[in-house]
């Protein structure tokens, strides 16, 4: 008999409710989100690639790095707008040997104590040589190349979940050819188990059989470890468990003429992010020069507050010029060093470019090559299967021996394979040739 623990009935929606609050306090909402997310009937690439984005700590500090330079942008505006404090003071000094005597209203204001004070100050700058102005220019261009950067991280990243996403794949390919051929080569072991018993075969011919399916137990295993590894690799890009199933619902398509495709690079988010690191250089330079112009700047106050001679004195205002006639050669280091960083900037623009137009020359060849590849190994699947039909016929009419039939089944399953492998790296340079030009899925 059974034995049946019941919980008492009062106590159960309590520990329910009390279960459901933790879980809505401890675990993150988007954590939650990412778990409802992922669906059990299978994941394609994009449900892959948009779970790596919430989980991948490369794209969350690109993220943060856009808050960081935006702060900076903040602060650069903050610099050319005005600044206004209301200021109190209270001054206390030592009386002890204040000899001052009648009515001297100066020497009282400046021996008294307490001395309250207090006023509304203006602070603003006028002209700095266009430093002011350069270093908001320069802060925006690092705001835009945050974004860049940004983008340039989501490319990388699907370059990484699309490699490991059609890598298992592939091994899943390859694993159902394999299965595939280890049912028919274990009915032909039986099938020639039962000849042997009618003395119509020889014991090494069922020998032979079960070699090769010994053979294929070990491939099986192999290929399971491998696709193992990889499920392991896409689960820590993507948060994917292994178990799920993954979904190809990708076609490889036409690739683009190789002219547009080197054009459309242009704009991918990595040269354009060069750009602004060279507009940031020449930038640079426009802000160091400015060292060698006058600076002005106005200083203003309103006193609410004031005891003494000064009383009666409401407001004062300062302008301050201050013009730069000898530094050390400091600035002229300064330009001369923001030149030499104008000239690195250039040449790493130059070397992206060039970088940029050999990863698509390159991936564009792989497209092409890989496409013929699938076709080639889709005939060859075909032809493979017609002969092994047409083979199985002829063997039972004796025309050919159980050894042939097995190398023909052998050359079938290896030819599956090598299709299955040849589909799924033209899936990956169709994603990788769209990285290539910065367009992604």
């Amino acid at each position: 008999m059974k034995r049946v623990i019941r919980q008492p009935a009062s106590r159960i929606p309590f520990v329910l409710i009390f279960l459901l609050f933790v879980a809505g306090a401890v675990i993150p909402r988007d954590v939650l989100a990412e778990a409802v997310s992922v669906s059990s009937a299978g994941v394609t690439l994009q449900d892959c690639f948009q779970q790596a984005q919430k989980i991948s700590e490369t794209v969350g500090i690109s993220q943060e790095n856009i808050r960081v330079v935006e702060a900076q942008y903040r602060n650069a505006v903050g610099s050319i707008l005005p600044h206004i404090y209301w200021i109190k003071t209270q001054e206390f000094q030592d009386q002890s040997g204040n000899s001052s005597s009648g009515n001297n209203a100066v020497a009282n204001s400046y021996t008294r104590s307490p001395i309250p004070q207090s006023n509304f100050q203006l602070q603003q700058p006028l002209y700095a040589g266009g430093k002011d102005w350069d270093a908001l220019k320069i802060a925006k261009s690092l705001k835009s190349q945050a974004e860049l950067n940004r983008a340039q991280a989501d490319e990388q990243l699907l370059s990484d979940v699309a490699a490991s996403f059609y890598t298992a794949l592939s091994w899943n390919d390859q694993l159902v050819v394999l299965m595939q051929s280890h049912k028919l080569t274990d009915d032909r072991t039986k099938e020639l188990q039962r000849f042997v018993d009618l003395g119509r075969s020889r014991q090494a011919e069922v020998l032979s059989a079960q070699t090769t399916l010994a053979s294929l137990d070990a491939q099986i295993e192999s290929i399971k470890q491998s696709y193992s590894d990889a499920r392991q690799l896409l689960f820590f890009l993507t948060g994917v468990p292994p178990e799920v199933p993954l979904l190809d619902q990708r076609s490889t398509q036409a690739p683009a003429n190789l002219d547009e495709a080197l054009t459309r690079a242009g704009k991918r988010p990595d040269v354009l992010a060069s750009v602004e690191a060279l507009n940031q250089a020449d930038l640079n330079v426009g802000y160091q020069k400015g060292g060698y112009y006058p600076s002005l700047s106005f200083l203003g106050n309103y006193y609410t507050e004031r005891v003494g001679f000064l009383s009666d004195v409401r407001w004062d205002a300062t302008f301050n010029l201050t013009v730069p006639l000898f530094e050390g050669l400091s600035t002229n280091a300064q330009v001369q060093q923001a030149r030499s960083q104008q000239i690195i900037a250039q040449l790493t623009l130059g070397r992206q470019k060039r970088e940029a137009e050999r990863q698509v020359r390159t991936a564009f060849n792989d497209v092409t090559l890989s496409q013929s590849q699938v076709q080639a190994y889709q005939k060859a699947v075909d032809l493979a299967n017609r002969n092994y039909d047409v083979q199985q016929k002829e063997y039972r009419l004796g025309l050919i021996n159980n050894l042939e039939l097995l190398q023909l089944l052998n050359d079938l399953q290896t030819v599956k394979q090598q299709a299955a492998v040849a589909n799924a790296s033209a899936k990956l340079n169709d994603v990788l040739l769209r990285v290539a030009m910065g367009e992604g899925l």
